[in-house]
C-alpha cells in the first residue's frame, strides 16, 4: 500500500476518534449510564458472531492465538471503556482526548521493549515531553485532588490500557487476518462488558433512549468502533506501531473542534499551553523520519 493512502486512512480515523469524544459526553450528559454506553456500542457488533461461527473462522486459529484475542478485548474494549466513560463523567471532552493522546507515549517504550522497534533520539524525547505535558494537564498543574481529577486519572490509566492493546494488536496481526481480529476482539468484549453491565446498571433504561441517543450509538459503533478501527488495522500490518502511535496525538485537535462546536466546550489558557506541550511530541518523534 501506498505511503499516501496509509496516511489518509490514519487521519480519518483519527478524526472519526476525535470526534468520538464529544459524542460520548453528549450521551453520559442524556443520562446514558456509562458501562452500559461501553456495551452498546459492540452489541451492533453481534451480528459478526454468526460470522465467525458460520464460517467457522475460529477454526484456522490455535489456542494461543484466541487467547490473544482475549486479553486484546481486555485491554482494548473492556478496561479502557469503562474507564474512559466514567472519568468523561467528571472531566470534558477535550481534556479527555488529550490525556487518552498519551497513550502513544507507553505504547513508543513498549515498542521498544517487545518489539525491538528502531530506537531514536526523536522517539525518546518526543515521548518525554508529551509525558510532562500529560501531567500538568491531568493534574490542571496543581496537584490538588479533586473529582475532576479523579476522571483525568481514570482517563489516564485507560491510555496506558490502550498502550498495552497497541502492543498486543501488533503482535496479533503478523497471525490473524484484521478482520478476523476485530471481530474476535468485539465479541469477547461484549461479553466482558455484559456481566458488569448487569450487576451493576439498569440495563432496561434503553427502552427509555430516544431516536437522537440511538443515532449517537450508532455512530460511535459503526464509525469509531468498526471503521476506523478497521483502516487503522490495515494499515498497522505494515507500518511501525511506535511511528503510527504517535498520529494519535491529532486526536485532541479533532475533539477540541468537535466540542467547541458541538458542546460549545472552551479550554482555559493553561489546559492550551499543556495542550501544545503534548501535542508538539508529534512534531518532535516525525522530525527524524525520512520522506517517502
Amino acid at each position: 500500500m501506498r505511503y499516501r493512502i496509509k496516511m489518509v486512512l490514519i487521519l480519518i480515523s483519527m478524526l472519526i476518534w476525535g470526534v468520538s469524544y464529544p459524542v460520548v459526553k453528549i450521551l453520559l450528559k442524556e443520562g446514558v449510564p456509562p458501562i452500559t454506553l461501553a456495551t452498546l456500542r459492540n452489541v451492533i457488533f453481534i451480528p459478526l458472531l454468526f460470522y465467525v461461527l458460520a464460517g467457522k473462522r475460529y477454526a484456522r486459529y490455535s489456542q494461543s492465538d484466541i487467547g490473544l484475542c482475549v486479553a486484546l478485548a481486555f485491554f482494548t474494549v473492556f478496561l479502557p471503556n469503562i474507564l474512559q466513560n466514567i472519568g468523561m463523567k467528571y472531566t470534558s471532552a477535550s481534556i479527555s482526548s488529550v490525556i487518552q493522546s498519551t497513550s502513544p507515549i507507553f505504547t513508543v517504550i513498549l515498542a521498544l521493549i517487545f518489539l525491538k522497534e528502531a530506537r531514536t533520539l526523536n522517539k525518546i524525547v518526543g515521548s518525554l515531553v508529551g509525558l510532562i505535558g500529560t501531567i500538568f494537564l491531568t493534574t490542571g498543574g496543581s496537584f490538588d485532588f479533586n473529582a475532576t481529577t479523579f476522571g483525568n486519572l481514570l482517563i489516564f490509566i485507560s491510555s496506558i490500557s490502550y498502550a498495552i492493546s497497541g502492543i498486543l494488536i501488533k503482535v496479533a496481526l503478523s497471525r490473524i487476518e484484521p478482520l478476523d481480529l476485530l471481530c474476535f476482539e468485539i465479541i469477547f468484549g461484549f461479553f466482558m462488558l455484559l456481566i458488569p453491565n448487569i450487576a451493576l446498571e439498569d440495563i432496561s433504561a434503553v427502552m427509555s433512549f430516544g431516536i437522537d441517543v440511538w443515532m449517537y450509538i450508532l455512530f460511535l459503533s459503526i464509525f469509531a468502533g468498526f471503521l476506523a478501527s478497521m483502516m487503522y488495522y490495515v494499515v498497522l500490518r505494515e507500518e511501525e506501531i511506535s511511528h503510527l502511535a504517535i498520529f494519535s496525538y491529532l486526536i485532541p485537535v479533532f475533539a477540541i473542534i468537535s466540542s467547541y462546536v458541538m458542546l460549545h466546550e472552551v479550554l482555559k489558557i493553561k489546559d492550551i499551553i499543556f495542550t501544545l506541550v503534548i501535542l508538539s511530541g508529534i512534531v518532535i518523534t516525525e522530525g527524524g523520519r525520512k520522506g517517502r
